[in-house]
């Protein structure tokens, strides 16, 4: 009973531990406000990772609704899979890597208008290995660690082109929990400074925590179409919040009815029916002898050829 209790509450605490940080931040000296809905056409550009692959063009619809039709904002993205900050750029040094400079660096530096990056983004393997992370709100060294990634990656945005940068962390990853709930803690950390052109973004953790595995597809790590809808609502929200608007009740309703009647991704047939990439992780997840959540090569059963071609970002790992 009592570690059943201590199971329910851990999350609550977490939870406002963070918003006490945020709120703390945003008392001492809070930015001028970021407003997207002044009527100003603006480009967002999404940066993440498998996790983003869908909700950005839920949230264009929802743009374009608010628009009453018209495409004031237009959404772009630059997403990769199996590729959080550390993959797009040295945590250490802070350079760019491929993915950056091939994918983000181009939509950023077109500057065709103003430009804001939506960065739903996660602290793996900034700690070395993957499944390494904050242990707890007391870890303090790797707190800050991740907050001075998150630092490096926020100014390598803002000096590529970005005018401003949303920043959220990773949803919910049952295989690597707490440690992917934790980096929120990071995330608070890095926003306590203050930093200038930089915004909080939604917490997606929390919602999608609540609806696992319902909101997932059949591997029950990537989000399925109420999965999406879900990030896609507190994305809106957010950003309507930032500029002093009131979020319309139909975002909400759209929402609830995607948790009611889950809509279909593109690529799959049916709700129930996982498209060709979910049955390939549920598969490769199989070799998963740690249950870490990845596949390493010595985990791997197949044959090499066919890891090395799987292996889309060279680093090793299938997750």
């Amino acid at each position: 009973m009592l570690q059943t209790m201590r199971q329910y509450l851990a999350p609550c605490v977490l939870t406002l531990l963070i918003l006490v940080r945020v709120h703390s931040a945003s008392a001492e000296a809070p930015q001028p406000a970021l407003d997207l809905f002044d009527g100003t056409p603006r480009t967002v550009v999404v940066n993440g990772y498998s996790t983003s692959f869908h909700w950005p063009n839920i949230l264009q619809r929802k743009l374009n609704r608010y628009f009453e039709g018209q495409r004031v904002i237009e959404v772009k993205s630059a997403t990769q899979g199996g590729t959080p900050i550390a993959k797009w750029m040295n945590v250490e040094t802070g350079e760019p890597l491929t993915p950056w400079t091939n994918k983000l660096r181009p939509l950023l530096q077109q500057k065709q208008q103003p430009t804001v990056v939506l960065a739903q983004q996660s602290l793996q393997w900034v700690y070395g290995d993957r499944a390494s992370g904050i242990r707890s709100p007391k870890d303090a060294e790797r707190i800050q660690q991740g907050a001075n990634a998150l630092q490096k990656y926020t100014s390598l945005l803002l000096a590529d082109g970005a005018d401003a940068v949303v920043v959220s962390i990773h949803i919910y990853k049952k295989p690597m929990e707490p440690v992917v709930g934790n980096e929120r803690l990071a995330l608070a950390e890095f926003l306590m400074n203050q930093p200038p052109h930089v915004f909080a973004g939604p917490d997606v953790w929390e919602p999608t925590s609540k609806v696992w595995p319902q909101a997932f597809q059949a591997d029950q790590q990537h989000p399925n179409g109420m999965g999406a809808e879900i990030m896609a609502h507190y994305w809106f929200a957010t950003l309507l919040q930032l500029g002093g608007h009131d979020v319309p009740d139909w975002s909400a309703a759209e929402m609830q009815q995607a948790i009611a009647n889950p809509p279909e991704l593109p690529g799959m047939n049916d709700s129930s029916r996982p498209n060709v990439r979910s049955l390939l992780s549920a598969r490769i997840l199989r070799y998963d002898a740690n249950k870490d959540g990845k596949v390493t090569q010595q985990e791997f059963k197949g044959p090499p050829r066919l890891f090395s071609r799987l292996d889309r970002n060279s680093d090793g790992i299938l997750s």
